[in-house]
């Protein structure tokens, strides 16, 4: 795995949270990258993974219930 393609989910346009959520570390949202969307995964702002694409998060109600419970936005 190379260095170049992980970073942190709060630089990742792939990672949705809250439309009133602040970008911190312990924000909890929703990864939805398309491969990883099955999985219903909620993760904190300092999460990360190879997927990783620099951008801004999306943002839609429900991407930190439990389960997420948001539609993708992207």
């Amino acid at each position: 795995m190379s260095k170049e393609n992980w970073g942190l989910c709060k630089e990742c346009k792939w990672w949705q949270i809250e439309p009133a959520a602040t970008i911190e570390d312990q924000t909890v949202g929703e990864c939805i990258d398309d491969k990883l969307q099955k999985f219903s995964i909620r993760i904190t702002g300092n999460g990360g993974c190879s997927r990783f694409h620099e951008g801004k998060p999306a943002r839609a109600s429900g991407s930190s219930e439990k389960p997420p419970t948001a539609k993708p936005t992207r």
